[in-house]
């Protein structure tokens, strides 16, 4: 009786690594995946800071895309949306100008079950023209 019951549980100790090396594996992708989110998103952030510091100094559209493009150097080759409000033509002094920065930034790891692919990560800054 006791052989019969050691030898229906030779399976137990696979079933047992699979489930729990799933969970593991989930747990660690998920840690990296929402690594590069955040890192992405501190990126972004200062980028849209960068640019609407250039904007408050009266600069042209065309310098806060530059200032924007090279704070965002570090994520590759993703693709960058920036908007203005107001342009270069309408700003004047102590007006606010808004610079909103959006990125798609595309996933790694296998977690575009739960996240979408590629995920969005916007910021927006406004400050005073000086």
């Amino acid at each position: 009786m006791l052989c019969r019951v050691l030898g229906r549980e030779q399976g137990q100790a696979l079933v047992e690594l699979a489930v729990t090396l799933t969970v593991l594996l989930l747990i660690i992708f998920g840690i990296i995946e929402f690594s590069r989110i955040g890192y992405t998103y501190i990126l972004v952030a200062h980028a849209s800071r960068e640019g609407a510091r250039v904007g408050a100094l009266r600069q042209s559209d065309d310098q806060i895309y530059l200032a924007v493009n090279d704070a965002l150097a570090g994520i590759g080759n993703v693709p960058i949306m920036v908007s203005i409000d107001p342009n270069d033509t309408r700003r004047y002094r102590r007006q606010p100008v808004a610079v909103q920065v959006t990125v798609q930034l595309p996933l790694l790891t296998p977690l575009s079950v739960l996240l979408p692919d590629p995920f969005p990560i916007k910021c927006k800054t406004v400050m005073r023209v000086e």
